[in-house]
Formats: C-alpha cells, sequence, structure tokens
C-alpha cells in the first residue's frame, strides 16, 4: 500500500518540517524548556509534560492545517491545469517511473516482497514497458531485463523463465525459480509455477532479483524470484476495456474496472484471448482469466489485502521437431498422429488474503495464507489426470532499530504450505480425439514444507551496509503409485517417504559512495527438493516407475556487481557471478520423446556476466539494452542412460550443460512525443547457439529478430471516454525462421530422431486499443 506508506512518511517529514519551524516562529516557549533543563534543573517532570504535550497539539494544528492548504492547492491546479514544456512533461514520466519501484519497494504491505533487501542483483521493467505493448505474452517486456530468459513450453503463456541458466532443463512451466504476484506465493508446494495465470495487460511492472535466494524466498529459489505487480485502482480510476487482433486468427478482448476512495482501492481484470489458427500446425488456444484486488485500510496502523485469481486454458500441443523437420517445415505440428493427440485442458485458481499490523512504529507484522488449487487434464503420450490442492502461509515481522547507535533493520519470518495430489495416467488411443484406454498408473502424494528464516541489515557508516540472513526448511515428501500393464494388470506397487533439512545462508556487502551509485559483492545459497514427477518416473525410461534415490539440487551463487548513474541521463549495472552447483537435477525427455527422466549431476558451475544500461539523451527518447553471457559445463558427471537396451554409464565431464543460453542481447530504441501522443520503439533480440543434449552433439542455431511498434494516446475531454490508447506492432520483421526454444533429449535417442524444436513466430502484425471509460 504505497499510499498508506507515502501519507504515514508525509505526516512523519511535516512534524520535523514544522518541529524546525517552532524552532524559528517560538522561541520563548522554547527557551522556557532551555532554561529549564539547563538553568533551573530542578524544574519538575509534570512542567516538562506539560511543554511536551502542547507542543505536541500545537504539530497536529500545524499538520492539519497545512494538508488543508495543500489539498486546495491540489484543487486549483487540477481546474486550471498549467501547460508544462515537452521537457518538463518527459522528467515527470522518467520520476514517475523512477518513484513507482522506489515507494512500492518500502511499501508496508508485503513488505518482504515488495522492500528490495540490500545487497542483491535486482532489476524491473517501467511501467511504460508493459503499457506500449500488451500484446501476446509476458516474454515481450522481461527479455529487457539482464540475465532473464524466456522459452516457449506447452501453451500460449507458459514460458520457462531461465535467470544465470537456472530453470530450463524443463519443457514445460517454470522450475527453480520463486514467483510471486503483488506479494501472493504462485509458485505451488512441488516448485512449479506457470505464466498462464499472468495477463500482460493487467501488470504494472515486473521485478527480478537474480541469483540464488532461498535464505529470502526458500524453497526452489535457486536461480532467483519473479514479482509481478498488476495495475492497482488508482492506476485505472474508473474502467477500462482492450480489444486486440493479429496475425494467426489472434484475438482478444479485455476489461479492468478500478478505483482508489479514501481507504480502499480495488481494481478487477478479465481477459479473453484466442488464436484459432495458431502459428505452428495444432496450436491452437483459447484462454479465460480473472483477477480481483481488494485493498483497504482499516485504520493508520493495519490494513488488509484481498487476491482471486483464476484461469481456464484449452490449447493443442505440436510435438517438437527433429533438426531435418524443422529444416523442411518449421510450422508442421510434427510426427503424423501423436502430434495430432496432444491437448492441454488445465485450470489453476488462487484464493488469499493478507493483513499486516504495525505493532509499533518501529515493527510490522504481516501474515499472509492463500488456498490454490490445480486440475489439469493433458493429453500426451498418456492421458495425465492431475489435481493439486496447495494451501500456503508466511508470517514475516520486521522492525527497524539499532545496534550501538547504527541502523538496524531486522527481519524474521516463518512460514508453512501443504500440497496434495492425486493424479491418474492412461493410454492414449491416439485416435484424434484423445481418448482414454487402458489404465497406466495412479497416484497420490503429499508435499509439507515448513521452516524459517531471519536476516539483519547493519549500516555501520554511512555508506556502508553488511546484511547477513539464513533460513531453514523441512521438506516432506510422501508418494504412493501403482503402475499397470498394457493388459490394466496390477505390474508394480511402490511407495516412500523422504524428509529433507535445507539451510540457507547469505551474505553481502553494499557501499554506497555518492547518490546513484551502488556497488555489492554477494555470496546466497539455493535448494530445491524433488518433485512427485520427478520421483514417480523410471529414470531410464521415463514411464511411470520410481525414482526415490533422486538428491536435492543446491547451489552456492558469489557475484559482484555495480550500479552507477554516470549522468543523469545514463544509468549502467555490471554483474560477474559463478554459481556452483552439486547434485542438479537434469529433466530429459526419453522413449517415444514423450516422457521424461531426471538424474542428479554431481557437480556442475555456471559462471558470466550481466550488463545493462539505459540512457535518454535528450526528452522524449530511451535508448536501452542487456546483454547476458553464461558459461555452463558439468565438474563431475557420470549420465546414465540405455545403450541398445542395456542401462550404459557415460562420464560427461566438461561438457556443456544443455539448454542454457550462453549469448542474450536486447536492444530497444524508444521515442515518445508526449505532446502530441505519439510513440515508437524498435527491438532487436539475438541469441546465439547452444546445446541440447549431454554429449554435446546437436543444439540450438543462433536467431536475430526485429521487432517494431508504433502507438498513438488521445485524450478526451468528457464523461464517456477519458482516452484511447492505439497500437500497431510487427513482429520479426525479416520473418526470419527461428528455433524458440528447445528441450534437453537423453543420448538414449539417435541425433537425427530426437525431437527438440518449437518455431518462433513468423512476421506477424498486431493492433489494439485501450480505451478509458466513464
Amino acid at each position: 500500500m504505497k499510499h498508506v506508506w507515502s501519507a504515514n512518511f508525509r505526516k512523519g517529514f511535516v512534524s520535523l518540517s514544522t518541529l524546525c519551524l517552532l524552532t524559528t516562529v517560538l522561541p520563548p516557549t522554547l527557551s522556557k524548556v532551555d532554561a529549564a533543563t539547563q538553568d533551573s534543573p530542578v524544574i519538575s517532570q509534570d512542567t516538562l509534560v506539560q511543554e511536551q504535550q502542547a507542543l505536541e497539539q500545537e504539530l497536529d494544528r500545524l499538520n492539519l492545517r497545512l494538508e488543508e492548504v495543500r489539498d486546495k492547492l491540489r484543487g486549483i491546479r487540477q481546474a486550471t491545469p498549467s501547460q508544462p514544456t515537452e521537457a518538463q512533461q518527459q522528467a515527470e514520466i522518467q520520476l514517475q517511473e523512477e518513484e513507482a519501484v522506489t515507494l512500492d519497494e518500502i511499501s508496508i504491505v508485503s513488505t518482504r516482497i515488495l522492500k528490495r533487501p540490500s545487497g542483491v542483483s535486482f532489476s524491473a521493467t517501467p511501467q511504460s514497458e508493459t503499457e506500449s505493448q500488451p500484446t501476446r505474452n509476458m516474454k515481450e517486456s522481461l527479455e529487457s531485463l539482464p540475465g532473464v530468459v524466456l522459452r516457449q513450453a506447452n501453451g500460449p503463456r507458459d514460458f520457462s523463465i531461465s535467470i544465470r541458466g537456472s530453470g530450463v532443463k524443463t519443457s514445460f512451466a517454470i522450475r527453480d525459480l520463486k514467483v510471486y504476484e503483488d506479494g501472493f506465493i504462485q509458485t505451488q508446494s512441488d516448485g512449479l509455477s506457470r505464466l498462464d495465470m499472468h495477463d500482460p495487460w493487467f501488470m504494472r511492472s515486473v521485478e527480478v532479483v537474480r541469483g540464488a535466494a532461498s535464505s529470502l524466498y526458500d524453497n526452489y529459489a535457486l536461480g532467483g524470484m519473479v514479482h509481478f505487480k498488476t495495475r492497482r485502482g488508482s492506476d485505472i480510476n474508473g474502467v477500462e476495456t482492450f480489444f486486440s487482433g493479429g496475425s494467426f486468427g489472434y484475438h482478444k478482448e479485455a476489461v479492468a474496472i478500478g478505483q482508489q476512495f479514501k481507504d480502499l482501492d480495488i481494481s478487477l481484470f478479465m481477459s479473453n484471448v484466442a488464436e484459432e489458427e495458431g502459428f505452428i500446425d495444432h496450436s491452437d488456444y483459447n484462454t479465460q482469466t480473472l483477477n480481483l484486488n481488494f485493498r483497504y485500510n482499516i485504520d493508520d496502523r493495519q490494513s488488509v489485502y484481498f487476491k482471486a485469481i483464476t484461469n481456464w486454458l484449452d490449447t493443442r500441443v505440436p510435438t517438437r521437431l527433429t533438426k531435418a523437420q524443422f529444416e523442411a517445415d518449421a510450422r508442421q505440428a510434427g510426427s503424423l498422429t501423436v502430434a495430432r493427440n496432444q491437448q492441454r485442458v488445465d485450470r489453476r485458481t488462487i484464493v488469499g488474503a493478507m493483513y499486516e499490523r504495525e505493532l509499533t512504529p518501529n515493527t510490522v507484522l504481516t501474515m499472509e495464507a492463500d488456498y490454490d488449487v490445480k486440475d489439469i487434464n493433458q493429453y500426451f503420450f498418456q492421458i495425465t489426470d492431475n489435481i493439486n490442492t496447495n494451501i500456503k502461509h508466511y508470517t514475516d515481522l520486521r522492525h527497524h532499530g539499532q545496534f550501538f547507535g547504527m541502523p538496524l533493520q531486522s527481519y524474521l519470518g516463518f512460514f508453512v504450505n501443504n500440497m496434495e495430489q492425486e493424479g491418474q495416467s492412461f493410454q492414449n488411443l491416439a485416435d484424434g480425439r484423445g481418448t482414454r484406454g487402458t489404465l497406466a498408473a495412479n497416484n497420490r502424494g503429499t508435499i509439507r514444507n515448513i521452516g524459517g528464516r531471519f536476516r539483519e541489515e547493519l549500516t555501520f557508516s554511512p555508506n556502508w551496509t553488511l546484511a547477513a540472513g539464513l533460513g531453514f526448511e523441512q521438506s516432506m515428501v510422501s508418494v504412493q503409485t501403482i503402475n499397470y500393464d498394457n493388459a490394466g494388470a496390477v505390474a508394480s506397487r511402490a511407495q516412500t517417504t523422504r524428509t529433507f533439512y535445507n539451510w540457507a545462508p547469505e551474505m553481502s556487502l553494499t557501499w554506497k559512495p555518492a547518490e546513484g551509485y551502488r556497488h555489492w559483492v554477494r555470496g546466497s545459497t539455493g535448494y530445491a527438493i524433488p518433485t512427485f514427477g520427478n520421483l514417480t518416473r523410471d529414470p531410464l525410461t521415463g514411464l511411470p516407475g520410481q525414482n526415490f534415490d533422486l538428491k536435492p539440487q543446491r547451489n552456492v551463487n558469489v557475484e559482484i556487481g555495480t550500479e552507477s548513474k554516470l549522468h543523469e541521463t545514463l544509468n549502467v549495472q555490471l554483474t560477474g557471478f559463478w554459481v556452483f552447483y552439486r547434485d542438479e537435477i537434469i529433466t530429459q525427455n526419453v522413449f517415444d520423446q514423450s516422457t521424461t527422466a531426471s538424474v542428479n549431476a554431481d557437480s556442475s558451475e555456471y559462471r558470466g556476466v550481466e550488463v545493462f544500461a539505459d540512457w535518454r539523451p535528450i526528452p522524449g527518447w530511451r535508448l536501452s539494452g542487456n546483454y547476458t553471457h553464461i558459461d555452463a559445463r558439468y565438474i563431475n558427471f557420470q549420465d546414465r542412460y540405455l545403450v541398445g537396451g542395456i542401462p550404459t554409464n557415460v562420464t560427461q565431464d566438461g561438457k556443456k550443460v544443455p539448454n542454457v543460453p550462453r549469448d542474450i542481447l536486447n536492444l530497444k530504441a524508444a521515442y515518445d512525443h508526449t505532446a502530441s501522443g505519439w510513440g515508437a520503439w524498435v527491438e532487436t533480440n539475438y541469441s546465439n547457439s547452444y546445446w541440447l543434449n549431454n554429449r554435446n552433439s546437436i543444439g540450438m542455431p543462433s536467431y536475430w529478430v526485429v521487432n517494431l511498434n508504433i502507438h498513438k494516446t488521445f485524450n478526451f475531454q468528457n464523461d464517456w471516454v477519458r482516452f484511447a490508447k492505439l497500437y500497431v506492432e510487427v513482429d520479426n520483421i525479416a520473418n526470419h525462421t527461428y528455433a524458440a526454444s528447445g528441450q534437453v533429449v537423453s543420448d538414449a535417442t539417435a541425433d537425427a530422431n530426437k525431437q527438440l524444436y518449437f518455431a518462433g513466430y513468423g512476421r506477424a502484425f498486431y493492433g489494439g486499443v485501450t480505451l478509458g471509460l466513464f
């Protein structure tokens, strides 16, 4: 609640300013106090108390009068607005973008997420990044952040997210990262997150913490944290509608309703998105999303936030292509009847509440709880039905104090979550209608995580801050499976209960020599326990079975970085990192390319650099770019797969870790003419080649694409339509054929038969309009 914090901050600042004023305009009163405390040491305590009360009453009266005057001035300025220069308008826009991040970081509600921890690699998209390109998915804004890479998965908005190479050893969803929206945890207790839930038109900005962060965000934060932030009622201030259409039968209809009252901010978003044809054959989809946010300030010391999100998805999924298939026709669906029987029909709903109370002026309590249910029906090599019910909770205490006169920020947190799974798999009869055949397996499982964490940030000199934190978590995984043969008879029964104990220490040192400069060194850790899917698949075939010996994966992240405002118009960030993994879980596609198996790689290392620059040379212009280089290789890895049907050990020491992008570049030039409402940008994205198998014999080809956007805002002075924001966008202007994503494939399959690629969209045209109503 930015406005709560802002009001409290203004009140405190006004009180301090008024006290200084009283020192000047009320010297007789203060002189009496001085005389009482210096010349007359025998003055009574009651007299001092009376003087204090009188001063406090005078402060309150002056504060109230000052706010009344400000309100009157604000009303006069709104009634007779001045016409600022274009330079003033651009400066105001840049200031608002910077304040949008800064104020939210120190917002009271959900401070654990919104306040940027000291000594971390942090980046955020400005609101203008989302407003000017409200097209199909979050990739279009997230790829502007350093160290962040998105790869297409099994659905219209289903992308995997990689930070410093994490989270890409999977062919769907998001792994090895913690995901939040408005402070509510989106990652389920088994570590799965999906971007299906997040509509880009709803978003105000996206924040990313890069590097292992389990001391802050617990299980699965191997690569860091991604925090989506929706627009508030104060951003909408009425009703907005959005209509968009484009290539391959794409269309989107959306509505936003929002308003801020004195103590209440409410926003409601609804959208329907479909692509009737699909760029790749057999990839059409439709999806609907509902997102409700209700923020209420109970009083000056406490507030409550209610949130509900639900998403429905029905999409057909093509088969990934072999290298020969991709070169022959990148838009084909893949192998015959297998490709015609792949589909996702998924539902997910999250309902939660967050309560915050200021226990003392320096101590804040935050409590969050949510109910998260996922119901999936997926048709691939087998037809799988799963229901996951998940309850999550955290309680946080934040305190601002002192240690021997030095400012000390303290944090203490507790969390617990529990997820149940009931699932079953059937043979797919491959008749083009997704007909279920013989029952292949059923399972029931529970994942329970419970733990705590604390953190101290000590500013031991005006420019230096030492931060240290520690997290602990106990995780219990219980799984029961029954597997059936082709005739439907019980083939095997397996069950296990595994308990994992994980510790996550972190320490950083930050130096801020001057305003706009920050340099830091950080050591942090992450961990992620095996999931139901990891444990219930045979490690050699990927078929239903058991893999109960799989270990949790852990990493240690070491980084050194600098963030500098070299000029009023130029900001740069440079970070070098080195990440050490132990028992990294490598998930590979095996057996007809439709099943997966997971193994532990004993040790691997990732090292690289992240560079980001934002330059605004003249009013209206913004030139930005980021570059990420990652060198990831196995140090000690004894791979194991079937060779001629025989389990075989193969040493992969020194090989590059598959599916980790090597060189990523994003450059963008944008211009907005505030007075006329016209704006445009052009961006280019480059990805170097990298390997997709442990043997390093086949991989992703490099690519370079260019996108163009033109937008225009019209403002109206009437009671029905406040504004209209139009945009036209052309993606992949050169119509370059490229692979948007690849997946790790076991070397049990010959390279010629490895199904690897989803093709990226060819040249595509999109256009749309947002109308601000009422």
